[in-house]
């Protein structure tokens, strides 16, 4: 019996350590009485952005312009668009493919 209990604590822990590896690197921070996780997006040129998240801007957005350009340490960038007056925020991977966050 304790054999099977070590077994399942150490096997727990291997794949709890994965996971955590595996995660986006995020800060935890306290705004308003409550806990809010952030992950880093540092602002960077518009210009710098990889032609496939600007061709994918281009097909999906047609209307739309990009203000601002971010980007995160696993090469995820978050673009703030303009379109017909209002400003969406859309999150893109280096290959252009959107990531819902």
């Amino acid at each position: 019996m304790r054999n099977i209990f070590l077994t399942l604590a150490f096997t727990a822990l291997v794949f709890s350590n994965i996971s955590f590896y595996a995660a986006s690197p995020v800060h935890l921070t306290f705004e308003d009485g409550a806990f809010v996780l952030q992950e880093e997006f540092k602002e960077i040129k518009v210009t710098e952005l990889p032609s496939a998240v600007q061709e994918a801007v281009t097909v999906d957005f047609p209307k739309a312009t990009i203000l601002k350009a971010y980007m995160n340490e696993v090469n995820e960038y978050k673009l703030d668009l303009s379109m017909s007056g209002t400003i969406e925020t859309v999150y893109a991977d280096a290959t252009g493919k959107w990531i819902n966050k």
